[in-house]
């Protein structure tokens, strides 16, 4: 099936002149990252927007820097930003209109011309109205028809630079956005491969691959299609333990993250095989999407590096943590040789298909029933009684159960009502959630 394409409107400029909150103001919640440094955005961030009856992809990308001792990630933000400039229908030129026009704006301003697309110069931050007269003389010397005033942080020029992009695009455009089946969310801790997996799995360099830990700063989205369905599938900044995290930018990382999860279908955790044992902090990560009652399959990347030390390391982990591995999909794979990465989304559907089942009300009861009564539960000396279990409409599989002391069926009984049902149905990938009602 042939993926749907909207026409592409880029956010473009240099560091900190405010692309990030505009474009979060152009898509009415917060997904960029905002935050007073310099080069926090360095993949672009891609999202839906429709004003009136035409739909077209937002993308607010890094800031354009030009100068000579370049780092290697701003390089390659630098080269991905101008790699849009091919596709893009419209381009949305940032500047800020409180400190006049600075040689990387004419930089930019210069290339821009070249590519002969449509650009909107939008000066942002025009809450100062006299520093705006100031150096407007000097916005016009960038030679572009359109000016727009706006201000990200008041909701300036918003509609105005809405109205004026959609009437840019061509015509013939979809009059619909359409959404994914359904969403997946890769987490793990930096460095294991994530960003590779994701334009693997999407076949195209959309995430920037960098040895450099904490490459990946913000949730990155993309869509495929498998069996059909149209995928979503979002790379999320490496998320390190708590207390290694020291800086606010990394807190906001983290969160972006986390929000992610919350908005993921299904959630794909990356470990890198060749560290051997399974560390403290993919455990918190696996127990934080478990409680979140998120569907999950765990990928053990870098297969190809794995020693004869580390893989022995790895086993006894696995062994060590078997009371949960059991219940989840694992699959090993190598981004490098690309073993196994075609069947991830095929373990994904199994998973949500799992997620889907509908039990046969007299069975489910009886097979319960008939478990509890060979292990009865008790709480204080007080014998706890289920006397019905029934499913009720859910995304993952969801019970209500009819008990006698509900207060007392806490994570425990829970967890051994929950087996029972592993034990009989197959459930794997699946989180189980459970309602008490008082008999």
């Amino acid at each position: 099936m042939k993926k749907i394409k909207y026409p592409k409107v880029l956010l473009v400029g240099r560091t900190n002149v405010g692309k990030s909150t505009l474009f979060n103001r152009f898509i009415s919640h917060k997904k960029s990252i905002v935050f007073d440094q310099e080069g926090v955005t360095r993949d672009y961030i891609e999202e839906v927007v429709t004003n009136g009856d035409k739909p077209f992809s937002l993308i607010d990308t890094g800031g354009m820097q030009f100068r000579k001792n370049i780092n290697p990630i701003d390089a390659l933000v630098l080269q991905k930003v101008t790699a849009l400039f091919a596709e893009a229908k419209v381009i949305l030129f940032v500047v800020d209109a409180t400190a006049g026009v600075t040689q990387e704006d004419r930089q930019i301003a210069k290339q821009l011309h070249k590519t002969g697309k449509p650009v909107l110069l939008l000066l942002n931050k025009a809450d100062n109205s006299k520093l705006l007269r100031e150096n407007i003389g000097e916005f016009l010397s960038l030679g572009f028809k359109e000016m727009i005033e706006t201000s990200a942080l008041h909701g300036r020029g918003i509609l105005e630079t809405l109205e004026k992009t959609v009437a840019l695009l061509p015509d013939g455009t979809t009059t619909e956005a359409i959404k994914p089946n359904y969403q997946i969310a890769i987490i793990g801790k930096p460095n294991v491969g994530k960003s590779s997996l994701m334009n693997l799995l999407t076949q195209q360099e959309r995430s920037i691959v960098s040895d450099i830990a904490g490459t990946t700063r913000e949730a990155v989205s993309e869509t495929t299609y498998h069996c059909d369905d149209l995928v979503q599938i979002t790379d999320t900044a490496g998320i390190r333990r708590k207390a290694r995290v020291n800086d606010d930018l990394e807190t906001l990382m983290v969160k972006n993250s986390m929000q992610s999860v919350r908005e993921a279908d299904v959630v794909m955790l990356v470990i890198d095989a060749s560290q051997g044992p399974i560390s403290d902090q993919e455990l918190k990560l696996l127990f934080l999407v478990y409680e979140a009652k998120k569907p999950l399959i765990i990928v053990f990347n870098k297969t190809d590096l794995v020693t004869d030390y580390s893989e022995i390391m790895l086993g006894q982990s696995q062994e060590e943590y078997e009371f949960i591995l059991d219940k989840i999909p694992c699959i090993s794979i190598s981004c490098l040789t690309k073993k196994n990465v075609s069947k991830i989304l095929n373990h994904i559907q199994k998973v949500l298909e799992r997620c889907k089942q509908t039990f046969d009300p007299s069975e489910i009861d009886e097979t319960v029933k008939k478990d509890l009564e060979g292990r009865p539960l008790f709480h204080a000396g007080l014998k706890l009684k289920m006397f019905k279990i029934r499913q009720v409409e859910g995304k993952i599989p969801t019970f209500v159960l009819h008990v006698n002391h509900p207060i007392w069926f806490g994570p425990s009984e829970l967890g051994c009502i929950e087996n029972i049902l592993r034990k009989r149905y197959d459930l794997k990938g699946c989180p189980v959630e459970f309602y008490k009602q008082k008999v």
